[in-house]
């Protein structure tokens, strides 16, 4: 037991030590939580003759380095660093103090005591590189600057750029960047995101969504009560939090959401040119209730079987769990011991059921041209009033005056020389000559499809990098829209109001959907008519446009007899940039910011 001299002589060191500390020319503090294993160490700017002085974490009191260091941080050799990273070990304690020694190792510098949270979620959540190790059954590219690229490593599994040393817009402005230029190919902002306004604008609601459609909130799984919900998708809820904040006052740049159908009972089954007497097609709900009214032929039992094998893995209650809470973690968990240990991604549908199982070919080939791999979205679902354009017209605001709109890049260059990147572009397609710009620093967030067309001069990727990149899968999607006088379809007997159901074997047509807004309203409606992809995608889309409208036109008539006339990942992908050149540039505290502020679960910092 310590007696009063003990206690009085420990207190007298505390008290002696923090009043040296507050006199030392070298302040260290530490401005966030010590809750994940990385942190910015804030230094001021000491006189000259203190440097260069090393850092390192331990003890509170002593003033000799030998009794009080835990490890050391890293050395500061001249003036102009304001932080430091600080990568924290396993066997870190907390109530330890940072401390600044002397090239003779004098103490020049000392924080407060600090507090680490090692049961955090951040911190126990470790990094398993996939470096072919018995978690993995693959080697993965390493993302250095070695293999062409430093992208910080599998993104899903989160983010170690600290080894050595629109939404990217919005991430680093809050971090504090000023200096900052969006480069648009286009002639407006929202990418993927566009809705094609037929008539008039937002308010007159005559549009329809020619890219993704609708945001899924949660799963409720049939027969049960239970809802889970899509964690993937809270970070565009919560961006059009962001959004409405900043533009607060502004009706124009208001982000509102409304709530999207998807499924309809009264939507219809046009198959085999087959019609009631009523004139119409049979509803979803009438061909449940009587399989007959279909006029297939019926499905072999065994394509049934595999149907049921299919929809057993991919609707998995557990798997849609998993990728409900965590899509990037639940994706590889499946890629690494999917289809019962196989792995699985190292089986196609065909090769799995035909080579693996057995099935037969034509049995195989019928079973997996029902779709039955297609997944689903989410039962909760919403949509954007007057349009999902309203999201990226949010931001107008605040990037529109640094935004260069029409400026399509076909080269960027690293320049060892200043250590900056160059953009280059021509202003027309006969240009002989490029016009260039220079940057510090670059986010490229352009599809792989249109990267590979890109030149990279004096870079040399990874081959399975590049590999990666040219061999990309893409499909051709094709909508057409159609704009009616009235929105017959809600005025059935058996009314149709939104969604996708309505379905048919006209070739070319695909999915039909009816508008989520302004539902039972006059005056006329715009349906998505056709929404197709594939070989009729490519097909179609080829078509002169009055061509395909009159044949999508036609094809609504004989279904309706009426003669008048799918974020998330775009935004973690911009969310995943900042975080890099944020992480490359040292500044942790913004970082950690940035995936709190938004949610970021797939980023571990």
């Amino acid at each position: 037991m310590l007696d009063f001299f003990d206690i009085f002589a420990l207190g007298l060191v505390a008290i002696l030590g923090l009043t040296t500390a507050t006199e030392l020319p070298v302040k260290l503090e530490v401005r966030t939580a010590l809750n994940s294993r990385s942190a910015n160490i804030h230094l001021s700017q000491p006189p000259e003759s203190v440097y260069p002085f090393t850092v390192t974490y331990g003890g509170c009191h002593s003033s000799a380095e030998v009794y009080e260091r835990h490890h050391n941080i890293s050395s500061v050799h001249r003036q102009g660093a304001d932080r430091l990273i600080w990568l924290l070990p396993d066997d870190i304690e907390s109530h330890g103090c940072l401390s600044a020694w002397s090239l003779n190792e004098e103490l020049v510098g000392r924080s407060e005591a600090l507090m680490i949270n090692k049961g955090s979620r951040q911190w126990k959540k470790k990094r398993h590189l996939d470096k072919g190790t018995k978690l993995s059954k693959r080697a993965s590219i390493p993302m250095t600057i070695a293999s062409g690229i430093d992208a910080g490593g599998p993104w899903f599994d989160g983010v170690e750029a600290l080894k050595e040393a629109e939404i990217n817009t919005l991430c680093l402005n809050i971090s504090g960047f000023q200096n900052l230029e969006i480069v648009e190919a286009g002639q407006r902002l929202g990418g993927r995101v566009h809705t094609a306004y037929l008539e008039g604008g937002p308010s007159d609601y005559q549009y329809q969504e020619m890219g993704p459609m609708r945001f899924p909130e949660s799963i409720q799984y049939t027969g049960s009560n239970e809802t889970i919900p899509v964690n993937d998708m809270k970070l565009t809820f919560q961006l059009a939090d962001v959004m409405n904040q900043l533009n607060e006052g502004n009706p124009n740049s208001t982000v509102k959401f409304i709530p999207w159908i998807q499924e309809n009972p009264n939507g219809l089954y046009y198959f085999n040119g087959f019609k009631q007497a009523n004139g119409l097609p049979p509803t979803v709900t009438e061909i449940d209730d009587n399989q007959s009214l279909t006029g297939e032929i019926p499905v072999d039992p065994q394509v049934g079987n595999i149907t049921d094998l299919i929809a057993g893995i991919g609707c998995n209650p557990n798997t849609t769990a998993a990728a409900a809470k965590n899509v990037f973690t639940a994706f590889k968990a499946f890629t690494e011991n999917g289809l019962n240990g196989l792995g699985g991604e190292d089986w196609s549908e065909f090769a799995y059921l035909h080579n693996y199982l057995g099935y037969s070919l034509n049995d195989t080939d019928q079973a997996i041209n029902t779709g039955a791999f297609a997944g689903g979205g989410g039962d909760s679902l919403w949509d954007l009033m007057s349009g999902l354009n309203q999201l990226p017209n949010a931001f107008y605001p605040h990037v529109g005056h640094i935004t260069t709109m029409g400026r399509s890049i076909e080269r960027a260059e690293f320049l060892p020389a200043s250590k900056q990147v160059q953009l280059s572009w021509k202003n027309s397609y006969t240009d002989t000559t490029f016009q260039t710009q220079n940057y510090d620093y670059a986010i490229i967030a352009v599809p792989f499809s249109k990267i590979r067309s890109w030149r990279f001069p004096n870079t040399q990727f990874n081959p399975t990098l590049k590999n990666a990149i040219t061999a990309m899968p893409y499909t051709t999607v094709c909508k057409v829209a159609l704009q009616f006088s009235t929105r017959f379809w809600e005025h059935y007997p058996l009314p149709i109001f939104g969604g996708c159901s309505t379905t048919t074997d006209i070739p070319g047509i695909g999915s039909i959907c009816y508008p989520s807004y302004k539902l039972n309203s006059t005056g006329p409606g715009v349906m998505l008519a056709s929404y197709t992809g594939g070989d009729f995608g490519i097909r179609f889309a080829s078509l002169p446009e009055l061509e395909h409208v009159q044949y999508v036109l036609n094809a609504m008539i004989e279904i309706h007899g009426y003669t008048q006339a799918w974020i998330s990942s775009a935004l973690e992908s911009g969310i995943r940039g900042s975080v890099q050149l944020l992480l490359e540039l040292g500044l942790v505290d913004e970082t950690k910011a940035i995936t709190e502020k938004f949610m970021a679960r797939w980023i571990s910092i």
